[in-house]
């Protein structure tokens, strides 16, 4: 789940040969590693960015328990305002598009009488008839493609309450997984490190499935952590806003 923010490629896992208790994550398409064409390496430890996934899944857990309504508000307006809008077009041009149908049957109708009595001639007849079986038909294939679209943005609808389902488990257990960050997380990109020895700092960004990135409002218990993740090895993690 991890990539290259600069290049887009993956972070692959690495054990340090010297050190085998040192796990980390490197660009797999890294100039100097791999003959690739990314610059610079977005070498990150594999316990810092656990201490990162779970700070930042305990942020969100908390924000739902403190403040449920401002969560599903910033659900809302991640996901339903765009999707409640195009369900309301795509309805409205399904609506459109039977009414249309109807008419066509009607006006068939018509001009098949008007044929049968004389009133138009078979040339006529037969161009103004495949005329209207053309469009029929465009407009059968324009509903069955609405009806698709409809049916992915309700999908969305209940993906959004298996990303509060899997929160909701997270607040139980406490702990993460490899099952509960698949049903959390989409991808986490990693950014390069920039400054030198103690202000050296790294931006890492999770992008979570179904709703995208998340900027929590910052609250009391947002000021930020500072963990050990091994002997004499800490990580400090400060939630900060960004542009998404």
């Amino acid at each position: 789940m991890l990539y290259c923010a600069d290049c887009g490629s993956k972070l692959w896992f690495h054990t340090n040969t010297k050190n085998p208790n040192i796990h980390f994550f490197s660009c797999s398409n890294y100039v100097n590693d791999y003959r690739g064409t990314c610059q610079t390496r977005h070498y990150v430890r594999a316990d810092a960015i656990e201490e990162v996934i779970t700070y930042e899944l305990q942020r969100l857990a908390d924000y739902l328990k403190y403040d449920q309504e401002g969560f599903a508000e910033l659900l809302a307006e991640k996901t339903n305002k765009d999707m409640l809008n195009e369900q309301k077009n795509a309805k409205t041009q399904i609506d459109q598009s039977l009414a249309r149908i109807n008419k066509i049957d009607v006006l068939y109708e018509r001009l098949y009488e008007d044929n049968v009595s004389g009133k138009v001639t078979d040339s006529f007849y037969m161009e103004l008839s495949h005329k209207y079986e053309n469009e029929k038909e465009e407009l059968k294939k324009k509903i069955f493609n609405l009806k698709i679209q409809l049916d992915e943005l309700n999908k969305k609808v209940f993906h959004k309450e298996m990303f509060l389902s899997a929160i909701e488990k997270f607040m139980e257990m406490k702990t993460i997984t490899a099952p509960l960050i698949r049903e959390l997380i989409d991808h986490i990109e990693v950014h390069e490190t920039e400054g030198e020895g103690k202000y050296k700092t790294q931006r890492i960004v999770i992008f979570y499935r179904f709703v995208g990135y998340i900027e929590i409002p910052e609250m009391a218990l947002n000021q930020g952590i500072t963990k050990d993740t091994r002997q004499g090895v800490s990580v400090s993690y400060i939630p900060k806003a960004i542009t998404a």
